[in-house]
């Protein structure tokens, strides 16, 4: 049987790397996603299924911990996505680890695919490498290769086109096949995104799904170029399995075109489902800053003619899509919170969270050795830790719903079983009488 063919993923947590992990997946790809965090999320294993693995504590800025990842998982058919980069108003606030992140991590993401041959390598450019001399309209990966010292106006750009021009050298040098796709803003239904000027859409459609008032921090008539993330899956995987004889772009760059909207726009659609939805404007100096700078929307045609892309989902869809998705978490958390408020005072304490734990989680097969109520107290104190952020004692609603975007009891619960599990099973496998014992 021919072995399937191999992508790495850098940056595979984010909402695009785990998106990117699963459309790879779907198609039969062998898929090793890596991260800098130590351990990867669950949903993520089960996502790229047996014949792919996860690998946590990859650092683009580690090169040890790089060539070793590329050792045991790569070799000269081996695929690289690098998506390992700050965004824009991270990149503001602490330029120079974004730089030795974004640029520094590429050259020893390149210098570690040559210790096994690999040649190919796509990575995530960014509407951030436009300035203010850039088209409004129809903007094209091209024009910034042929504009390669125009001002892009920010930190941010200007590391993106390090990364351009490193990945030249690597096709120069090493007859590499380096690929780049300029992403708009990217939009998801994804309960968490990072700190980036476009994401003001996903802060709004959250607020909207809260009933809470939104602050718009940009110009709310500036028009901004977007993609869901359901057409960019479709663009990068375009991008990557497309024959290289058939990329007639320089440096084989291409826009992922999507849509295009104001903030004006985009809250008259949030309206159509939350008609009392309102907000107000203070402008932040460095998002309304990009704002201003990027393009109104990219090209279309580029992506076609070379790659058969064309984006589908227009603002109406996106805005029911991502609302749908925020109200089907609140309905799920306002669950949970109200199954653990068992006196009904609207504030949780750490004897709720113990009963409903020891009586609603601890379930399932378990053995001789790992038994649930055994860690339960643990578990416990280890939520409310996370959850009393003012240590008096009670957690409220405000604070456990922002805690659920990122967390769930459930997830604490399971996560601690596995930890205390495998640490017993060190403990035996150390132990002289491991070989009497049937570990399992």
């Amino acid at each position: 049987m021919a072995k399937p063919p191999t992508t790495i993923i850098i940056g595979a947590a984010g909402a695009v790397g785990k998106r990117l992990c699963a459309a790879l997946a779907a198609r039969g790809t062998r898929v090793i996603a890596s991260d800098r965090m130590d351990h990867l999320p669950g949903t993520l294993k089960r996502i790229i299924g047996g014949n792919g693995a996860t690998v946590g504590g990859i650092d683009v800025c580690d090169a040890d911990a790089l060539f070793a990842l590329f050792r045991e998982h790569g070799d000269e058919n081996t695929t690289v996505w690098n998506l390992a980069a700050p965004l824009s108003v991270e990149t503001a606030m602490d330029p120079a680890v974004a730089e030795a992140v974004t640029v520094g991590g590429m050259g020893k993401v390149l210098d570690a695919m040559s210790v096994v041959g690999a040649r190919r390598i796509c990575f995530t450019d960014s509407i951030g490498s436009f300035g203010a001399e850039a088209p409004r309209r129809g903007a094209t990966a091209r024009w910034l290769t042929a504009h390669p010292d125009q001002d892009p106006g920010s930190d941010y750009g200007r590391q993106k086109r390090g990364c351009r021009d490193l990945m030249a050298d690597f096709a120069a040098s090493s007859d590499g096949d380096p690929r780049f796709a300029v992403l708009p803003g990217v939009l998801h239904s994804e309960p968490i995104w990072g700190n980036g000027t476009t994401e003001y859409a996903l802060d709004a459609l959250l607020a909207a799904s809260r009933a809470v008032p939104f602050v718009c921090p940009i110009d709310p008539d500036v028009r901004l170029p977007m993609v869901f993330v359901d057409d960019l899956m479709r663009g990068l995987v375009a991008l990557q399995e497309a024959d290289e004889a058939v990329l007639t772009e320089p440096q084989h760059g291409y826009c992922v075109p999507g849509l295009s909207f104001t903030p004006n726009e985009l809250f008259a659609e949030i309206r159509k489902h939350h008609p009392a939805f309102e907000f107000s404007v203070e402008l932040d100096e460095n998002m309304d800053s990009f704002a201003h700078l990027w393009p109104d929307e990219l090209s279309t045609t580029e992506p076609m003619r070379d790659l058969g892309y064309a984006p589908e989902v227009g603002l109406g869809h996106m805005v029911s899509n991502v609302l749908a998705a925020h109200e089907a978490r609140n309905l799920s958390t306002a669950s949970a919170f109200a199954a653990i408020d068992s006196d009904g005072s609207g504030t949780l304490d750490q004897p709720e969270l113990e009963v409903y734990l020891r009586k609603y989680l601890v379930r399932g097969r378990e053995d001789y050795l790992h038994r649930r109520q055994d860690i339960m107290g643990g578990v416990v104190e280890r939520l409310m830790a996370e959850l009393d952020t003012n240590r008096d004692g009670f957690v409220s609603w405000a604070t456990f719903q922002e805690w659920s975007r990122w967390n769930s009891v459930e997830r604490i619960a399971d996560e601690a079983l596995e930890e205390a599990r495998n640490q017993r099973l060190t403990a035996l496998q150390a132990s002289p009488w491991s070989d009497h014992l049937r570990l399992r």
